[in-house]
């Protein structure tokens, strides 16, 4: 069922755009109607509202004046008011929709005062905006709730419709216009919705996908629809998302910025395909990718496209290591996570992972993370280099992740990647900077690098770098370095033409947003929160982090840490977790997540950890 929502519905034009709907074959809910005949019928709710408002229910019927006066005016009174009535709302427009389901009808207006209030934003679809104007709102707000004019201008200020529908719907129509001219629009924009949601039967999909999948597990819910910061799954549930499709959607769910960006390119016939021949799409990207990320950080790197997922960008850079030194071996790092194929799993560091690979994983040292012991780790690779009786070979590479993800959120200290990157350089090993997940802003810049001052002389890039979630992944390449021959690493889709066109437009987008300064500010909100209403929960808890990717690390207290993000998800959160024994909650929204969003995030998990660690908990 697809909902098209009425927003600030006042007289003529509210009917205007409830009829229209109706003439269109859509079932009409206005919630404002069921509002106000629960006042004059639910018992239930008004015995509930005398309760909390003594002398306001007078012989079963509402004084809805001398409510008014109580609780217009008064913020606190009118939330008490509206945590009351929005169950009630909600209950009866649930039940109306379900009836409307029966029926068989696919379209069906809702009044978006209860979408707003209520939590009926998944169901939103299309928004039919309704102008009137402010005087005629003002009067009927007046009239309505015995409110003071002052009062009445001030509800309506604060309503910020606007915002929240661009949140919340992918269309907006705006009854501006003559009657024939309003039935137009929406004519057209029904037919651009799709046709009924068929919802999936999960048995069926657990019969026939294969036993590796594994997030449906975590998350078994059909998800239909995404916007931003939020999934909605069949059912009309919305879902706040911390996930971020693992860190694939640093720009959120259909951006509307590179959607629009993209929709142009498919709209003009723009190819779709090419392996790595030359496209204007191809070049539009890498221009801008030198123009506003490379030459600004005195950065000088050949590019190359890879294969689809990082994984093969992994491979890329380790063969081109091996190749250009002549060396087989690699240094990794203890915690490291690299991708599943199978050059990148012999340096990816967890014995589970590992032992997927059912053959001999050689060819890799793994050494001490510096967060992982007590002693100096830069003097430990130095003594593995020089000693001749460590029994080590040096290597080809040092592949590392400056913040390590599925590893458990863990940073490397800035001097220690400054101190890293000198040992290469005298020992003449290749860097390998491993920014799948951290980079493309995560951490506040748009290498995760950029802190230490350093540059490596390989740099694997993916995920979020289409900035929109297609498949995409890049091999940063030193020019010197650059010894591949032709074809010597390829593959048919190295070289996702709307990816490209994706990847240009999410760097636009990015310098249009500040997203860098947007990371910082948010930054500190997280780590402010986690530390000040998290983290005094348990002393045992401890806390990770950098720009928007945080850990809370439960693995001192115990195996809890699944049931926390399964509280959460129950609460409406997607949630991750990672670190050894997938101890550590994972938080990585979207870095254009709202900070009303991320508090309402951060509560979520608040309030879990509240019901699994215990309810004394503060």
């Amino acid at each position: 069922m697809f909902v098209i929502g009425i927003t600030g519905g006042t007289g003529t034009g509210k009917t205007t755009a409830l009829e229209v709907v109706r003439e269109l074959g859509g079932a009409v809910i206005d919630c404002d109607e069921v509002y106000h005949h629960l006042l004059e019928t639910d018992k239930e709710m008004l015995g509930a509202i005398e309760e909390a408002f003594p002398g306001t229910v007078e012989g079963g019927v509402l004084q809805r004046k001398k409510l008014g006066q109580i609780v217009f005016g008064d913020p606190e009174k009118l939330l008490k008011l509206n945590g009351i009535t929005h169950g009630y709302v909600k209950k009866a427009v649930d039940k109306r929709l379900a009836e409307a389901r029966r029926e068989g009808k696919t379209l069906a207006a809702v009044d978006a005062i209860a979408l707003i209030e209520g939590g009926l934003g998944a169901l939103c679809q299309a928004t039919v905006a309704v102008t009137a104007p402010e005087e005629a709102r003002v009067a009927r707000l007046m009239a309505r709730e015995g409110i003071t004019e002052e009062y009445a201008r001030a509800r309506i200020r604060a309503q910020k419709s606007e915002d929240w529908f661009r949140q919340h719907c992918t269309v907006t129509l705006v009854n501006d216009g003559g009657r024939e001219e309003f039935a137009e629009k929406c004519r057209r924009c029904f037919r651009a919705l799709p046709g009924e949601v068929q919802t999936m039967s999960i048995e069926t999909m657990e019969k026939l996908e294969s036993a590796v999948r594994s997030y449906s597990r975590a998350f078994p819910v059909e998800f239909v629809r995404a916007k931003m910061s939020r999934m909605y799954a069949a059912d009309g549930r919305a879902y706040l998302d911390f996930f971020d499709g693992a860190g694939a959607l640093n720009y959120g769910h259909n951006n509307d910025y590179i959607k629009e960006k993209i929709l142009a390119y498919l709209e003009a016939d723009g190819i779709t395909h090419a392996l790595d021949m030359f496209t204007g799409a191809k070049a539009d990207f890498f221009e801008a990718l030198d123009e506003k990320i490379l030459r600004p950080r005195n950065l000088s790197y050949r590019i190359m496209s890879c294969g689809p997922t990082g994984t093969n960008a992994v491979e890329a850079a380790l063969k081109l290591a091996r190749k250009v030194t002549g060396r087989t071996g690699v240094f990794a790092l203890t915690g490291a996570f690299h991708g599943m194929t199978l050059g990148a799993l012999s340096v990816t560091a967890g014995v589970d992972h590992r032992q997927g690979a059912h053959v001999p994983l050689p060819f890799t040292n793994f050494v001490p993370h510096p967060n992982a012991v007590s002693f100096d780790t830069i003097d430990y690779y130095e003594w593995l280099l020089t000693d001749n009786y460590s029994g080590v070979e040096k290597p080809a590479a040092f592949i590392i992740e400056t913040t390590q993800a599925e590893g458990g959120i863990q940073v490397a200290p800035t001097a220690w990647l400054k101190r890293l990157r000198a040992l290469c350089d005298k020992h003449g090993v290749l860097l390998i900077v491993d920014d799948i997940q951290v980079g493309c802003g995560r951490t506040g810049s748009f290498f995760s690098f950029e802190r230490a001052g350093i540059v490596p002389d390989l740099v694997v890039l993916s995920k979020s770098i289409s900035g929109y979630g297609l498949p995409m992944s890049l091999l940063l390449i030193k020019p010197e370095l650059d010894k591949f021959y032709p074809a010597e690493h390829n593959g048919t889709f190295r070289g996702n033409q709307l990816a490209f066109v994706g990847a240009k437009a999410a760097l636009e987008y990015r310098e249009q947003a500040d997203l860098d300064a947007q990371v910082h500010r948010k930054e500190k909100i997280v780590s402010d929160y986690i530390e000040k209403e998290l983290l005094p929960m348990d002393e045992r808890l401890k806390h990770r982090g950098i720009g928007l990717i945080h850990g809370v690390d439960f693995e001192e207290i115990g195996d809890v840490s699944g049931a926390v993000a399964r509280e959460c998800f129950r609460r409406g959160l997607v949630i991750e977790r990672s670190g050894r024994n997938d101890c550590v909650l994972k938080l990585m929204p979207a870095l254009t997540i709202t900070e009303e969003e991320l508090a309402e995030g951060l509560e979520i998990i608040r309030e879990s950890m509240k019901t699994i660690l215990g309810g004394n908990r503060p």
